[in-house]
């Protein structure tokens, strides 16, 4: 099958999306697809960043045709070089180009919301579904597309919510690359880098900063947490993260939190050859495999789909404390893995935190079953759940 892999952003911007795309792009290539990534900015910036598939970058585009051309480039990749089915990542821009090339050239298309573009948060202004020049575009990609996929609950009823018809939806979950977050590593390496004491203990939360990532409630239960256990540290990884700085001094909490910044991406899989970004360790697998615990605390329902960080945090054999919300509840079962706790309560997080802490026993019972339950979510078998709704796309694209 020649798949499209239907995108606006790609790395190295790191983000959840975009790691979602090239994994399952490896996968799928893994399997004996013909697969390609295409309609990423940075064709000249980032044109000698190579990942072992085809990379179809665009020119940044700006102004008030900016869909107009996209369509026409969308067009012209398809003609040049071929495809069975359109695999669009995000409602919109993607999504939406991609139903428009319909009206031109009828390809099946498949469209995975990812989060921000189907989820609201009204009490945040989190959602593109809130813009109103957006939201009718939104609507049209859900109109005409064949098949839409969830990746979580959360999503999924947001799909219902947004218009979308059940019958066209399909759960597809996030996988995780097992063998990356599995692999020993040297902790002392990683305090070091991170200038953090040999004996340390380290809680880890990854994420680009929003409001809705409910960093600034993890921050607020730090004090109690070192009030009961002075030597642990919070490692911090994600863009935009040092809007967190102001209320680090506030709290005088500037020597317990390291703000890591983004983490560049190796682009290390399992499958095949590994096609470096950068020269470095890869870090981020390091700080998992070195840490103690990883925390979760999205503030409300919609602010995660399901988390790929989550899953990394449990393929390391981390347990995990998360908000009691859409998404970390598809795969954090209470008391089993890790612990669900209230959002936006940084007393019960910090409680939750201790808890863990304090008891090795249930830190290896957790960390256990959370290897257990990420190895069932191999990008392998993920891809062949998507190759299903491909084929189904196409049946469905035939019937009209």
């Amino acid at each position: 099958m020649n798949i499209v892999l239907y995108v606006n952003s790609f790395l190295p911007t790191i983000g959840g999306r975009e790691l979602v795309v090239h994994y399952l792009a490896g996968a799928l290539r893994e399997i004996g697809h013909q697969v390609r990534v295409v309609g990423p900015a940075g064709w000249w910036s980032h044109r000698k960043v190579r990942f072992g598939y085809p990379l179809h970058r665009w020119p940044t585009l700006r102004g008030r045709f900016v869909e107009q051309v996209q369509l026409l480039q969308l067009l012209l990749d398809t003609a040049i070089w071929g495809c069975d089915i359109i695999h669009a990542h995000n409602t919109y821009p993607t999504g939406y180009i991609a139903a428009r090339l319909k009206r031109i050239r009828d390809l099946p298309l498949v469209v995975t919301p990812h989060g921000e573009d189907i989820n609201i948060v009204p009490e945040l202004g989190f959602g593109m579904r809130l813009n109103t020049a957006v939201g009718p575009k939104i609507n049209y990609t859900l109109e005409r597309t064949e098949t839409l996929t969830a990746i979580s609950a959360g999503i999924e009823a947001s799909l219902v919510n947004a218009g979308a018809l059940r019958e066209k939806i399909r759960r597809i979950p996030n996988g995780v690359d097992v063998e990356r977050f599995q692999k020993p590593v040297a902790a002392a390496d990683v305090r070091k880098w991170l200038k953090l004491p040999a004996e340390s203990r380290v809680i880890l939360t990854v994420g680009n900063y929003h409001p809705r990532k409910g960093h600034e409630v993890l921050i607020r239960s730090m004090p109690l947490i070192l009030h009961a256990e002075p030597n642990v540290y919070l490692v911090i990884v994600g863009r935009g993260t040092d809007k967190l700085r102001p209320l680090l001094r506030e709290l005088d909490l500037d020597e317990k939190v390291r703000l890591t910044g983004s983490i560049s991406f190796p682009a290390v899989a399992s499958w095949g050859q590994s096609h470096s970004v950068n020269h470095s360790p890869d870090w981020l697998a390091c700080l998992y495999r070195s840490s103690e615990m990883y925390v979760s605390a999205g503030m409300d329902e919609g602010a995660e789909g399901l988390s790929l960080a989550v899953l990394e945090a449990m393929a390391a054999g981390l347990p995990v404390v998360a908000t009691n919300i859409s998404g970390n509840k598809d795969i954090v079962i209470h008391g089993d893995n890790g612990f669900l706790v209230p959002p936006a309560d940084p007393s019960k997080l910090a409680e939750t935190v201790l808890l863990l802490l304090k008891s090795n026993d249930i830190k290896f019972r957790f960390g256990r079953k959370a290897k257990e339950i990420a190895n069932q979510y191999q990008w392998r078998e993920v891809a062949r759940q998507y190759l299903s709704v491909y084929q189904e796309a196409k049946e469905r694209n035939v019937r009209g």
